[in-house]
């Protein structure tokens, strides 16, 4: 995977997208009623519609690490793990790490397509024709009452989930988070926790709260206005704070900055907390010697999985926890306080 999923515009409010489609073969029963014979035709009918469509390389569940999967995971922005994948399952992914397949998990497919633009119509119009093909040839379960079929009632209709990652500390440090998201009800707000009293690296999540009974055009346009209802108002905050040099927030980002670069060890929640604030901080003016994309790349390098693609040795949580506050102290030599900066 070549890419960082997150947006690539300085200071960017908009992290990205993640746009969901999930599927099942019209004569083939839910995955969890499948036989191992049943799960490798699904496999390999779905693995032979996709080939010339993507340059995808394909895994059987066997074929990768417990590593692996958590890589995906966090690379993918996926809510939760894995934890396990099933028997007879599998994946395909692109080489720019764009778009992941999963065969054989919930559903017989689920597409995923990472955007890290607001450009989230073009991303659903590469998904669907993809969806296309794969339907001419193979066809996909279809109720004139229901729409698509998925094993989770609730995410028949059109199957699709589109979820729009949002990194809002302004809105959050200052307490102000839920007044801005007042008066949305055809959308969903959760954290990475999947919870949104539990948030992690002031990241909001914004998502549909309906697949069925709604076009996938009505999807789109309801959350790209509150997407963008709220980088307003985060951009906003973030210009206010800065002109008034917020005493809270200075302290924040200064304590913060101190238990970054001399914490012993860090939890995974805790170290993006940490960075999350120092791109507030840079954003504000009060951090520099470091650059915005590098305190990105370091939100995803830090994680579970991607430490351990670095540092294969490590085993036990404390070993983790320790290379994580280690790393980043690397990583960020020299970051310093503007105010110490001379």
């Amino acid at each position: 995977m070549q890419t960082v999923p997150w947006n690539e515009e300085e200071e960017a409010i908009l992290i990205g997208s993640s746009l969901i489609l999930r599927r099942n073969l019209a004569n083939y029963n839910f995955p969890s009623k499948l036989s191992t014979s049943e799960k490798e035709q699904v496999l390999q009918n779905l693995q032979n519609a996709l080939q010339g469509i993507e340059n995808l390389a394909f895994y059987k569940q066997q074929d990768l690490s417990a590593a692996d999967w958590d890589l995906l995971y966090e690379h993918f922005l996926f809510l939760r793990g894995f934890e396990g994948p099933p028997d007879g399952s599998g994946m395909a992914i692109n080489e720019k790490g764009e778009f992941l397949a999963l065969f054989n998990m919930s559903n017989h497919l689920e597409m995923r397509a990472l955007n890290r633009t607001s450009n989230w119509d073009a991303t659903w119009q590469t998904l669907a024709s993809i969806e296309d093909q794969i339907d001419k040839t193979k066809g996909f379960a279809f109720s004139p009452k229901f729409g698509y079929l998925t094993s989770e009632p609730t995410q028949c209709g059109t199957g699709l989930t589109i979820y729009i990652y949002l990194h809002l500390p302004a809105l959050i440090q200052t307490g102000q988070l839920e007044s801005a998201l007042a008066g949305n009800e055809e959308v969903n707000f959760m954290g990475l926790s999947g919870d949104l009293m539990e948030l992690i690296g002031d990241i909001v999540i914004v998502q549909n709260s309906f697949s069925i009974g709604m076009s996938e055009d009505a999807i789109l346009h309801a959350l790209q206005t509150t997407a963008t209802k709220l980088i307003g108002a985060e951009k906003t905050l973030r210009s206010h704070l800065k002109e008034e040099a917020n005493s809270e927030i200075k302290d924040l980002i200064s304590k913060a900055f101190g238990l970054l670069v001399h914490a012993y060890q860090l939890e995974t929640k805790e170290a993006l907390d940490l960075l999350s604030l120092m791109k507030l901080g840079l954003s504000l003016g009060e951090i520099s010697k470091v650059s915005d994309q590098k305190l990105s790349e370091l939100f995803f390098k830090c994680r579970r999985g991607h430490l351990l693609h670095l540092f294969p040795e490590l085993k036990e949580p404390e070993e983790i926890a320790k290379k994580r506050a280690e790393f980043l102290q690397k990583e960020l030599a020299g970051i310093c306080l503007t105010s110490e900066a001379s």
